[in-house]
């Protein structure tokens, strides 16, 4: 049995890096994280099921939907829209879209928004988010996803509120959805 790989979480200026190696050749790691059929079984940490839509190609649009299952707290119960579109879809090396999260519910705004340190009007509903996709070796894949936000304040808010865990078991989803 392979080993689970760790997820590392890193900061930059405005950004959230996450990286994993999966262990999977590129190709299907690629398609497995694009392909709606396959994101609705990963997409979001475990207390959630997922719903995908996606026209899989530059300037493309998307929506993944998040909705709490009954081990959700209340507060988790959503539904959160995710939606946004395609700057870059390059197969099976790269995407960058858009991530607008407007769509959420009005109490998680405001837990986001009371975590951004001295809020000021940052736009803390949208970001970029560029995902890549690079072979490291013959069946492994490292995935790093960058998310770009408005200001440091709001990728420290985000990452408060979960955003490393929830990648996390996002990614332990996906790989365990892939061929041994």
């Amino acid at each position: 049995m392979t080993e689970k790989n760790e997820t590392v979480v890193s900061l930059a200026s405005k950004e959230v890096i996450i990286t994993r190696v999966i262990n999977a050749p590129r190709e299907l790691v690629f398609e497995a994280y694009t392909n709606p059929e396959h994101i609705a079984k990963w997409f979001g940490p475990r207390i959630f099921t997922a719903t995908a839509e996606a026209e899989l190609r530059k300037g493309g649009k998307y929506c993944y939907v998040m909705i709490g299952t009954d081990q959700a707290p209340p507060e988790f119960k959503g539904p959160f829209p995710l939606k946004g579109v395609y700057l870059e879809f390059i197969r099976p090396e790269k995407v960058i879209q858009t991530a607008d999260l407007s769509d959420h519910p009005d109490d998680w705004k405001e837990l986001i928004k009371s975590n951004i340190l001295n809020y000021n009007g940052q736009d803390f509903l949208h970001s970029v988010m560029s995902v890549i996709f690079e072979e490291i070796e013959k069946n492994k894949t490292k995935v790093t996803i960058t998310s770009t936000f408005d200001s440091d304040e709001v990728r420290d808010a985000y990452f408060k509120t979960g955003m490393k865990e929830g990648w996390a078991e996002s990614l332990d989803k996906l790989e365990e959805l892939l061929p041994k």
